[in-house]
């Protein structure tokens, strides 16, 4: 059985109204993003632009970087308003 990864993933959402989509990528691996009409959608591309770059690039997947909370040199994803 393959070894399940968790990664940390940035979504960011575009445009307005009908024309609303959602950009996403992982912080552990920038290089692959795709977007989505939904939240749901853009995951679901990302995980299978994910396996497929990993199938390219196995050895990618042995050296993700794997953040966990007791990491305290993990990214931070936040947002602040001048």
């Amino acid at each position: 059985m393959e070894e399940k990864i968790e990664l940390d993933i940035v979504i960011v959402p575009e445009g307005d109204g009908e024309d609303r989509i959602y950009s996403i990528i992982s912080i552990q691996v920038p290089n692959v993003a795709t977007q989505g009409d939904s939240i749901e959608d853009a995951k679901r591309m990302l995980k299978e632009a994910l396996e497929l770059y990993f199938e390219e690039h196995p050895q990618a997947k042995k050296e993700i970087i794997k953040i966990t909370k007791e990491e305290s040199h993990a990214p931070i994803i936040s947002r602040i308003f001048i």
